[in-house]
């Protein structure tokens, strides 16, 4: 018997530990861009997102610059729906250009919340060598899906579920840095006009779940004191 009972204590915990690493799955559901003042609030002209209104859109692609479009090709379609794996995921986020703002805020959004997790705002890049310097956004007027605003996030990173998602590079480029012209206001494909290009990079790493892990100790405590009493048992 305790053969066989050590042996479940063994798959038990072979079982649960890996359910820390599957609960939760994490989206990016929403992204705004804004021209910001020096302190992350939102000023006009320049308004960006993902979802179909009157302010231009947010095109998101996979990788590099020209790697595949995530959302679109319309801002019927604009609205992302994308998931993040455990580790390090890079997008580039061409847009119609606009006025040219010294600083530009990023807002995103994450499984369907039209609040931000994560907010930044840098300055916008006028080079290729420049440094993509950013901070985090705890602003009260940034930006929301709806066009309406919102405070930001302030913070750069946030736990979901087992998750912690971190941002950890962003930068907004007027269109002299790359000029490239691969999407119009409302749609990808070419407009005519070369695009502002943003970036950001998102990593993942698992983290335990407070109330999946007091679970598991729960458990493997409640097998360990069965254990022992069964030695007791058998030693009298």
């Amino acid at each position: 018997m305790i053969t066989r009972f050590s042996q479940t204590l063994v798959l038990t915990t072979v079982l649960a530990l890996p359910l820390a690493s599957v609960y939760g799955q994490t989206y990016l559901t929403d992204i705004t861009l804004f021209s910001a003042d020096a302190y992350g609030n939102f000023i006009p002209p320049d308004i960006y997102e993902t979802r179909y209104n009157e302010n231009f859109d947010v095109w998101i692609q996979s990788g590099a610059l020209g790697g595949p479009f995530l959302n679109g090709p319309t801002s019927e379609t604009a609205q992302p729906n994308i998931l993040l794996p455990l580790g390090v995921d890079t997008f580039t986020l061409p847009t119609s250009p606009g006025a040219d703002a010294p600083l530009f805020g990023i807002n995103l959004f994450f499984n369907g919340s039209v609040t931000p997790s994560i907010s930044a705002y840098g300055l916008m890049l006028t080079a290729p060598s420049e440094p993509h310097l950013f901070l985090a956004d705890s602003a009260p007027n940034t930006t929301a899906p709806d066009g309406l605003t919102i405070p930001g996030a302030g913070t750069l990173s946030f736990v979901s579920g087992n998750e912690q998602i971190t941002l950890t590079d962003f930068y907004f480029a007027t269109p002299s840095v790359y000029n490239v012209d691969m999407v119009g206001a409302f749609s990808t494909g070419p407009d005519g006009k070369d695009d502002y290009v943003g970036g950001i990079t998102l990593s993942v790493t698992s983290v335990p779940e407070p109330q999946l892990s007091l679970w598991i100790i729960g458990l493997l405590s409640g097998m360990v004191a069965t254990y022992r009493r069964v030695r007791l048992q058998q030693t009298n």
